[in-house]
Parts: structure tokens; sequence; C-alpha cells
């Protein structure tokens, strides 16, 4: 499967991680389409394709931001897995929260993994170029397969 077709659908409410991550894609030459929600219930929304809207196409990868208002990592993940229509996502965690409660929480909603932020951009890059190599790796099932 090749990375162009796979949507990154980045849930963080932190407007620098997000240009950080978008700029770090680019960087590595990795053309992936991005959308943004700055909560889960954005990110919920963007899936289901509320609001007259349609859902996200598969394949898309979710990275998760665990510290957000309105609806946090984990209540996210939560109702992710909780709707049949929506709880094949694939979702890899991407925070600032190294506390080994939200890491063991995360695990049990059967995320992809779990990698705290970087600070330092190189090591973001490395972060996000792991990333590549894992989803280029994968298949993915396309369109109304997990329906």
């Amino acid at each position: 499967m090749s990375s162009a077709k796979t949507t990154f659908l980045v849930v963080d409410d932190n407007e620098l991680d997000v240009e950080k991550i978008t700029r770090g894609l680019k960087r590595l030459d990795i053309p992936n389409r991005i959308v943004s929600t700055c909560n889960g219930y954005e990110a919920l929304d963007v899936l289901r394709g509320y609001e007259g809207g349609q859902p996200l196409a598969m394949p898309y990868i979710v990275i998760l931001d665990m510290n957000m208002p309105k609806m946090n990592g984990l209540e996210f993940l939560e109702a992710l897995r909780s709707d049949a229509s929506i709880a094949h996502a694939p979702v890899f965690v991407l925070t600032t929260s190294d506390r080994q409660e939200d890491i063991v929480a995360a695990y049990r909603f059967n995320i992809c993994g779990y990698i705290v932020k970087p600070i330092k951009m190189s090591a973001m890059l490395e972060a996000l170029a792991t990333l590549n190599s894992f989803w280029n790796l994968s298949e993915y099932p396309l369109g109304e397969a997990l329906q």
C-alpha cells in the first residue's frame, strides 16, 4: 500500500505540534493528505462523516494526542472502539504524556503504538520516519470492507 493513499487524521489541540507534524512529513517527502482536528469530538465527526460530510475513506491512520480539551485521548479511544462503524481505525498516540497510567490505558484500547512527543525537530523527524516505514509496510482494507 502506498503511503500517498493513506490519510493522516491528526487529533491535537496544539497548533504548533500539528504544524511540526505537517512540516515534518513534508520534510521527509511523505505526500500524504493530512486532516487535523483539535479534539476528540471533531475527530469522531470526521470519521463518521457527520454534518452532511462523507466519512473519512480508508485507508487512514489516526495520530492522537492524549491531552486535549472537551474530549481527551482516552475518551476519544473509548468512543471510537465502541462505535462498530469506526472501531477498526488504526491509532498511534503521539503525545507529551509519559505517564504509565496513560500508556497502559491507551493500549487497553488496542492502539498501534504510543510515542512521547520529542522536543527537538530531529527527533520528531525520526519518529515520523519510523511511523512512515510502519504504514508503508502495512496493508489496510479499502472502502466498505470493514463495515
